[in-house]
């Protein structure tokens, strides 16, 4: 991994960092609750897309790594399997958050972090290519 990259990933982390326990939790006081998949607040269309979004990422998975020889692609294709389970996994729930629970405003967790994962993922593909 390059310095740059490396230095970039550090700085992304750290800005989250500052960004989810300074201004979400002290300054707006918002709390992070439970994460698990079958938590009692969650929906179940919510678990049922869930679901299909990991089988999905299943199937892309053993697309690359069984139809497509792994060593010629490059490493954009290698990771966005991956970039895509954490992006839409956490835009999706971000969502039920918003519309099932929005005056606890934890939806701005989920949404941080799909943007901390879109903006690592775009620094692997510009830096490492």
């Amino acid at each position: 991994m390059k310095m740059v990259t490396f230095s970039g990933l550090i700085f992304l982390l750290v800005f989250y960092f500052l960004f989810t326990n300074f201004y979400l939790k002290k300054h707006r006081g918002i709390k992070r609750t439970s994460k698990s998949i079958f938590h009692e607040d969650k929906n179940r269309y919510g678990i049922i897309l869930q679901g299909i979004i990991l089988v999905g990422f299943v199937y892309a998975l053993m697309y690359i790594f069984v139809e497509l020889d792994i060593s010629e692609l490059s490493l954009a294709t290698q990771l966005s399997p991956i970039a895509g389970l954490f992006v839409s996994q956490k835009f999706f729930t971000g969502l039920e958050e918003w519309i099932l629970h929005r005056d606890k405003e934890r939806y701005w967790y989920e949404w941080s972090e799909t943007v901390l994962t879109l903006l690592v993922f775009g620094l692997f593909i510009m830096m490492e290519g």
